[in-house]
């Protein structure tokens, strides 16, 4: 860590935990003490304030919410890749969409809760997109993340070259042009999805929408009690027989809110 960055004391990493976990459902245990520091201490440095209790005071003490939003978008984790966790996106391709049509469904409706900078949803387009199945269905992603800036970098959908490893030429040929920055997804791809900012810790404003829900690598940093109230909302969000799908670290709830485990890391909704 370079030395102009402001080492944490341990009170006033009590202070920023429990505000980050109040708005956000996010644990910052003594653990996250080096994470908290590389991430906030940035804007402690470009903006000559003192100390982390000063720049906590800062943060509550403005009225408008804008240094809260700019704190949680620093200490939200937005790390992702596209098909990251590629059999999640071969479960959508071979079960889901064939299950819809045997069922006489042309539809389709999916959402990406923590969507981060966008890499997810735009792999479900792609699939959704790749599907023999799908032609002239009605195609819906929502894509939800309660940092604003993930969420502009996901709208303005431009990757560099190295986020597209796991794409492949011939889909990075045909949903992909090339622009001075790397590669911009195209307008066929960013039609089928919606960007939202979405806070798991609100009430979602969906019921009974979806088809399936992604929602992975997100609740691992919830504390039990705050996943299960969200395990709860998100299977209210989903359809009868709709799947819920979460990280492969995060099989770990209970199946009392209607849905059962049907493979690893994929719960169904039961009717």
């Amino acid at each position: 860590m370079k030395a102009d960055f402001p080492r944490i004391t341990d009170e006033e990493l009590k202070l920023i935990s429990e505000l980050v976990w109040r708005h956000a459902g996010i644990r910052l245990g003594p653990e996250k003490r080096h994470l908290v520091e590389l991430r906030l201490g940035k804007i402690l440095r470009k903006e000559n304030i003192p100390t982390y209790s000063a720049y906590y005071r800062r943060v509550m003490a403005d009225p408008t919410g804008k240094e809260l939003r700019r704190l949680l978008d620093a200490i939200a984790t937005n790390y992702t890749q596209f098909f990251r966790e590629p059999q999640h996106f071969e479960f959508l391709k071979d079960h889901v969409i064939p299950e819809l049509k045997k069922k006489g469904k042309r539809s389709i409706a999916v959402l990406s809760a923590g969507c981060a900078t966008g890499e997810e949803p735009y792999s479900i387009a792609m699939t959704l997109l790749e599907s023999p199945l799908t032609a002239s269905w009605h195609m819906e992603v929502i894509a939800g993340d309660i940092s604003s800036q993930a969420l502009a970098f996901a709208r303005e959908g431009v990757y560099p070259p190295e986020a597209l490893k796991a794409v492949g030429r011939a889909l990075t040929a045909k949903y992909f042009e090339k622009v001075e920055k790397g590669y911009r997804v195209k307008d066929e791809v960013k039609r089928l999805v919606r960007f939202v900012e979405l806070n798991l810790l609100n009430p979602l404003p969906w019921r009974g929408h979806f088809d399936v829900v992604f929602c992975r690598n997100v609740m691992i940093y919830f504390d039990p009690e705050t996943r299960k109230r969200t395990v709860k909302a998100l299977s209210g969000a989903l359809k009868p027989e709709g799947y819920l799908i979460v990280g492969h670290v995060e099989g770990f709830f209970g199946l009392d809110e209607g849905l059962r485990l049907i493979r690893p890391s994929v719960y169904q909704r039961v009717k």
